[in-house]
């Protein structure tokens, strides 16, 4: 009797299980999720892909427990149970097995209703292969900035903040304080956090009372900014991007321009700085190109009444900027109102379009918007939007710098306040940065970026993301951090993933730049193959079987002709050119035939889609070869010439990445039908023995002699 269960890679199909409840598959709330009880009465193959739950439930098995414990791998497999993946300890194989058997005995599942031989393919997300960083992180260490650290940061115990600040940068110090972390072994992550202040303290002594903040005095010079002129002004900041900032002070408004070297995290919109330097003019705007800038403090700041620029005024603006760039004489900023503007985003590039404008062109472009500010244009709708018009820029009538969308100005990064003995309020927020310890000394990861609480604020959440938040806020997250990336770039985001009730922290994604966006990929799904074999007494459990199952249905016009074909050519290719000469594959000369779609050497048809062993056809075809021998010899001849010279040749061309299993052997499987006057169906196999070699083990048509 021959066993076939067929996983069909190259022409069959798998099937398809479908993923909706009903009432009568109850038993799914416990078991496998998505699961319809099919009606199967013979062996098939089906699939299932492994949720979260699932693997978390198979991890707290008593039975993979104690592998895990004979092992030594309970850390490991404890860590699996809460990550929700397999890694590269704790694998399918090893695990899954007595997952699949507590489902064997549970009527009305469908691993209950499959049949001896029958096959799963089983699907779950592991991070076994993905890049150090992806587990690593996740599974490192975690390091708090301590209140003695800070201490030593400021050089005191009674006059410090617990906090870095401008005048001391935490990557001045974060790998001297990692020096405290015992028994890491090289290639070990770490995750810091730490707060970060946005102005440096004045201390103030040891008194209980601070001394009161100076009061700032705002300046009234930025009206008389010219191009080339020196210029200081005391000013609120009133708008952020990503090249600078816009300062304001009584007398009007100017951008601050620092271009790629701006520090974006550093400013804030309320902040009140001292900025000295040139006046400049780029797109008709005037700008400070700045040689001194100090933070003094902090503020409150109310817009003025904006101007509506929607329409014809805006068309009027546009012409009046052209004519300030063509001059080069430049005007300040001016704050206004679009009603109705519609963004859209190409790559780095946000466009928007104004009702009432000529709308054959692009009609403005929005300046360096930072990401706070890109979440909330609801890309392809329109919203009202305030800010500042700044210039122009290529084609667009002119670029807008947008403070405000629908009302609601941006999130911003969360204060907290912290302890402090300076002689000013200080606040801070929570930053983290990942560390790599190399053997000797700890590095800072520039690879790797972490959300912070002024991130997830942005993405309008508290602090975690969920899959689809992942999916969709991410990737705009790296074009704020990577704007100018090639392709090919990869980075690493540290964040906390929630999964369900569950809260994975330092979850690591991978960011790729495929040269037009980026691809987000957190863990990969891997894929492996077991098989309900029987122990006896009625019973059976599965095992891990990695064989590639192969079904080359037969008939005229079947989808493994192209299979087939590929058997004659290489007969063609390999003894008819070389012994008989032949100079095409429809000569008929040697063992093709003249239809060259099937051959006798190893009964090979592209036509019938099968194997003929047909003695009197192979006799008539190739006289000067079989013409002599005995039906019994020429079926053997071709069997021979099948089993051991052609199959394992075109295996080879269809499959040269074929490795040999990994501790198990690895077989490819192939079904397949004989005609010998009546179809036959049989089943060959063969050991992968090294790269794409594939040697012959047995074929059921030999069973039957």
């Amino acid at each position: 009797m021959k066993h076939i269960a067929f996983k069909s890679l190259m022409f069959g199909t798998v099937l398809a299980v479908s993923l909706s409840a009903c009432d009568e598959n109850s038993w799914n709330d416990e078991y496998l999720e998505g699961f319809e009880t099919p009606t199967i009465t013979k062996k098939e193959t089906v699939a299932y892909t492994m949720t979260v739950k699932d693997i978390q439930r198979m991890a707290n098995m008593p039975a993979n427990k104690k592998i895990a414990a004979d092992s030594g791998l309970t850390a490991q497999l404890e860590a699996v149970a809460v990550n929700g993946y397999f890694t590269e300890k704790i694998t399918p194989e090893l695990f899954a097995p007595a997952w699949l058997d507590s489902l064997s005995g549970v009527k009305g599942s469908i691993i209950y209703w499959l049949s001896e031989k029958s096959t799963l393919q089983l699907s779950f997300p592991t991070s076994d292969a993905l890049p150090s960083q992806m587990s690593g992180i996740q599974n490192g260490l975690k390091y708090t900035v301590t209140e003695a650290d800070y201490q030593s940061v400021w050089e005191s115990d009674k006059d410090f903040v617990e906090a870095f600040a401008p005048s001391k940068p935490a990557s001045k110090y974060l790998a001297d304080f990692l020096q405290n972390v015992e028994d890491c072994d090289s290639g070990t992550y770490v995750v810091v956090t730490y707060n970060q202040a946005v102005q440096d303290p004045v201390f103030g002594g040891n008194s209980q009372t601070p001394d009161p903040e100076p009061e700032f005095e705002m300046s009234s010079t930025i009206s008389s900014l010219a191009v080339g002129s020196s210029i200081e002004a005391s000013g609120i900041v009133t708008a952020i991007c990503k090249q600078g900032y816009i300062l304001t002070d009584l007398s009007g408004s100017t951008l601050v321009y620092y271009g790629s070297s701006f520090d974006i995290d550093s400013y804030a919109v309320g902040q009140q700085r001292t900025v000295s330097g040139k006046g400049g003019c780029y797109g008709g705007c005037l700008q400070i190109a700045p040689s001194g800038d100090e933070l003094a403090g902090s503020q409150e700041y109310t817009y003025p009444a904006p101007i509506d620029i929607t329409g014809e005024v805006f068309e009027q603006f546009s012409a009046e900027r052209q004519a300030l760039k063509a001059d080069n004489n430049g005007a300040a900023p001016v704050y206004g109102e679009i009603k109705g503007a519609t963004f859209t985003q190409s790559g780095n590039y946000i466009n928007f379009s104004v009702p009432g404008a000529d709308e054959s062109k692009a009609q403005g472009s929005g300046y360096q918007l930072p990401q706070n500010i890109t979440n909330m244009l609801n890309f392809g709708n329109p919203v009202n939007v305030r800010g500042y018009v700044i210039g122009c820029s290529g084609k667009a009538y002119v670029t807008f710098l947008v403070t405000e969308v629908n009302g609601q100005k941006p999130a911003s990064a969360p204060a907290m306040r912290i302890p402090s003995r300076a002689g000013v309020a200080i606040t801070s927020t929570t930053e983290n940065a990942v560390y790599q310890y190399d053997g000797s000394e700890w590095l800072a990861c520039k690879d790797i970026f972490v959300l912070s609480s002024a991130d997830y604020a942005q993405m309008g959440v508290t602090s975690n993301l969920t899959a689809t938040q992942a999916a969709t806020y991410l990737p705009i997250y790296m074009t704020t951090k990577a704007p100018y990336a090639q392709e090919g770039a990869i980075y690493y985001i540290v964040y906390n993933f929630k999964d369900g009730d569950n809260t994975i922290r330092n979850f690591t994604s991978r960011a790729t730049y495929t040269g037009t966006e980026w691809s987000v990929t957190t863990i990969n799904t891997g894929m492996m193959q077991f098989v309900r074999k029987g122990i006896g007494n009625g019973w059976s459990n599965w095992v891990y079987d990695p064989s590639v199952y192969i079904d080359l249905p037969s008939g005229k016009g079947a989808t493994s002709a192209t299979f087939w074909q590929a058997c004659v050519d290489w007969v063609y290719e390999h003894i008819d050119v070389p012994e008989f000469g032949a100079e095409s594959i429809t000569s008929g000369v040697g063992y093709v035939t003249s239809y060259g779609n099937n051959d006798y050497f190893c009964g090979a048809s592209a036509y019938q889609c099968n194997v003929d062993l047909r003695a009197s056809a192979a006799r008539k075809q190739v006289p000067s070869v079989y013409g002599t021998m005995s039906d019994d010899d020429i079926v053997a001849k071709v069997k021979s010439n099948f089993e051991n010279i052609v199959m394992p040749a075109v295996l080879a061309e269809q499959y040269p990445d074929a490795q040999p299993g990994n501790g198990v052997d690895l077989y490819y499987v192939i079904s397949f039908v004989m005609y010998n006057g009546s179809s036959h169906d049989e089943v060959i196999r063969y050991l992968v023995t090294a790269p794409g070699t594939f040697e012959f083990v047995d074929c059921t048509w030999n069973e039957e002699e």
